[in-house]
């Protein structure tokens, strides 16, 4: 096995990399954690976002969703891998975290939830003064009453949520903002609005008013406040997203013997993180596709539900496949508790003074993130209705800059936070059957009598065995030349290609035939299953010469 050493000025962003909205240096992050150096690895994953600890138990992972490896079997476990240095990791990245001298600007953030502390991370560390203003008792935002303990503990929220503090960060609770006009007439030079969506959508059918109908944010909430919440033992959950399978799973955990998911599409079109739908079927949750709400009434002590069923029609304004209910198809299930998780929305933004979008959501300039009010700047959920931790990060990182600009900054947010990596040592690409390592978790019986986090997290030696698995293709570069006049529109290299490099040509060739053509090289990895695949001998990869 021979290496060689690229210089880091050389490489180029991976697919991994490019998928994160922070923009976080995956390959750089995962080389040092194959060193055993978690305290730089720590570092560099905080020169992009302020919250490591939270993301690496529950970010969505969009990297992992791009990651090259899948060519060769399983994405690297990145999301694990961001928690182990989270917890591994020392306060290098403090030591390393420069304060700006006091700007005497002062700026109010409203909400506590991730684009607003974000903001407010990066804000202070520009010597801006900064007070998070936050309606709930506790901060957090949706991480602490959307996000199950199972899912995200509470110990890793509060100390991320202290390193704020430590930064100089002020954060004042139970503040309910009414309008931004007060704000500035109390003396805020700048305004970011992150309050989040905290209303639940109701099901909109007959009998949804009845007891027993929650919709799934305020159960949450509720459960995840440690309020008492009643649960019969059958419940209903209606709705295929992360707040259903937070409500169901969470039901499990709350006593309930018997817990269904109703979704009018099919499992490859809910919008739930596949992996926690998967944690819901082995927690013994039953997700029922195809099938639909049509009206809630009263019986026997219990709510009956009436559904039909539903199936596929032509895409809609999502993309995805329209649900048309099947005529006659309707039945009857009863339920203890329903519980509606079919979407949110924002709470009281019509007062506060700026100008709104449909559905109550604040309108924004995509650029900015600034409001049609001087000064005002709004993000996260409240302008782009509900999205991920990491997405929310994203705008919390954009409305900093946009602020500091604004206040007569440069806008410059990211610092140095590791030692900068001069050069990258790669190794000639060798097949592999390694698997991806299974993150160690509590026992069913643990799982579902408690909210205990789920994830138990990777050892040491289990880290540094999945950072091995990462082939570094941020430092390689590969030619590919597909000769179109010989390609005979197979598609056998699409096929074989799981990363998207190849897609059909706007033009036929001579021959009559709409070849392929090379669409993304930059996400090439080397492996020449291509190249084997073509019957055609229209292919070829070659690895480029860096200098």
């Amino acid at each position: 096995m021979s290496e060689k050493r690229v210089p880091k000025e050389s490489t180029t962003a991976p697919p991994c990399q490019c998928a994160c909205p922070a923009g976080i240096d995956v390959p750089r992050d995962i080389r040092r954690i194959k060193e055993g150096k978690f305290d730089e690895a720590l570092a560099i994953i905080r020169e992009k976002i302020p919250f490591p600890s939270i993301c690496g138990f529950a970010c969505y992972a969009p990297c992992e969703a791009n990651c090259s490896n899948k060519q060769f079997g399983e994405p690297i476990a990145i999301r694990a891998l961001k928690r182990a240095a989270a917890e591994k990791g020392g306060d290098l990245w403090f030591k390393n975290l420069t304060i700006a001298p006091a700007t005497n600007k002062r700026v109010a953030v409203v909400g506590s939830g991730p684009a607003g502390l974000s903001a407010a991370y990066y804000l202070a560390t520009l010597g801006h003064k900064v007070t998070v203003l936050e309606a709930l008792a506790q901060t957090g935002g949706m991480l602490r009453v959307g996000i199950p303990g199972y899912r995200l503990p509470r110990e890793a929220l509060d100390q991320e949520v202290d390193y704020l503090k430590e930064v100089g960060v002020e954060i004042k609770t139970g503040q309910r903002v009414a309008s931004v006009d007060q704000l500035q007439q109390d003396g805020f030079d700048a305004v970011f609005l992150a309050c989040g969506a905290h209303q639940g959508a109701k099901l909109g059918i007959a009998g949804d008013d009845l007891p027993g109908v929650v919709d799934g944010i305020s159960f949450l909430r509720k459960v995840n406040q440690d309020e008492k919440v009643e649960i019969g033992k059958r419940v209903a959950v209606i709705g295929g997203g992360n707040t259903a399978v937070d409500a169901a799973r969470s039901s499990i955990r709350l006593g309930a013997d018997e817990v269904d998911v109703i979704y009018r599409r099919t499992e490859a079109e809910m919008t739930a993180y596949e992996e926690e739908v998967g944690a819901a079927g082995f927690e013994g949750v039953n997700i029922e596709y195809l099938a639909a709400p049509l009206a809630l009434a009263e019986k026997n002590g219990a709510l009956e539900l009436t559904l039909t069923r539903m199936e596929l029609g032509k895409a809609d304004a999502s993309g995805r496949p329209r649900p048309v209910a099947v005529e006659g198809s309707e039945y009857k299930k009863q339920y203890d508790n329903v519980i509606a998780a079919i979407g949110q929305v924002p709470v009281g933004t019509a007062s506060l003074g700026v100008g709104l979008a449909k559905g109550d959501f604040i309108q924004v300039d995509a650029a900015t993130l600034a409001t049609d009010k001087a000064g005002v700047f709004a993000g996260g959920d409240v302008a782009t209705g509900p999205a991920s931790i990491i997405d929310a990060i994203a705008q919390g990182r954009k409305a900093a800059a946009s602020i500091d600009r604004f206040l007569g900054g440069a806008g410059q947010i990211d610092q140095a936070l590791a030692p900068p990596e001069q050069e990258v040592m790669v190794v000639d690409y060798q097949a592999t059957d390694q698997a991806r390592v299974v993150m160690p978790c509590i026992s069913l019986d643990e799982r579902t009598c408690s909210f205990a986090a789920v994830e138990a997290g990777l050892s040491q030696d289990l880290a540094i065995k999945e950072a091995e698995r990462c082939r570094g293709c941020d430092a390689r570069q590969y030619e590919i030349a597909l000769y179109g006049e010989l390609c005979k529109e197979c598609s056998y290299c699409a096929e074989v290609c799981g990363l998207g490099v190849f897609g059909p040509a706007d033009k036929f060739n001579e021959k009559g035939y709409r070849p392929m053509e090379v669409q993304h090289p930059e996400r090439c990895v080397g492996c020449q299953l291509c190249f084997y695949a073509c019957p055609d001998f229209s292919i070829d990869v070659s690895e480029k010469e860096t200098a």
